[in-house]
C-alpha cells in the first residue's frame, strides 16, 4: 500500500541530492525556499526580495511512497 508525500528536490551544479519525504506541502515548501533562497532563520521577513543562490535550485513534487516510510513534519 502507498500514500501520499511530498518530495523535496534539490539540485546543487544539476546533479539531484537525496531527497526527502515530508507530510505537509507547506512545509516542504518552506523549505525548499529556505535551501535555495539561503534563509538563516524561519522569521526571515517574506517581502524581502533574495536572489537565487547560485546553482542551488529546490522545489516540491508530490508522489506516492511506501506506507512505512518516514514523512517529515
Amino acid at each position: 500500500m502507498s500514500k501520499l508525500a511530498f518530495a523535496l528536490i534539490v539540485l546543487i551544479d544539476g546533479q539531484q541530492q537525496e531527497v526527502s519525504y515530508w507530510a505537509d506541502i507547506l512545509r516542504c515548501n518552506q523549505f525548499s525556499e529556505f535551501v535555495e533562497f539561503g534563509h538563516t532563520y524561519a522569521k526571515e521577513k517574506r517581502y524581502k526580495k533574495r536572489q537565487s543562490q547560485v546553482n542551488i535550485t529546490a522545489y516540491c513534487k508530490p508522489v506516492f511512497v511506501n506506507a512505512n516510510t518516514k514523512l517529515l513534519n
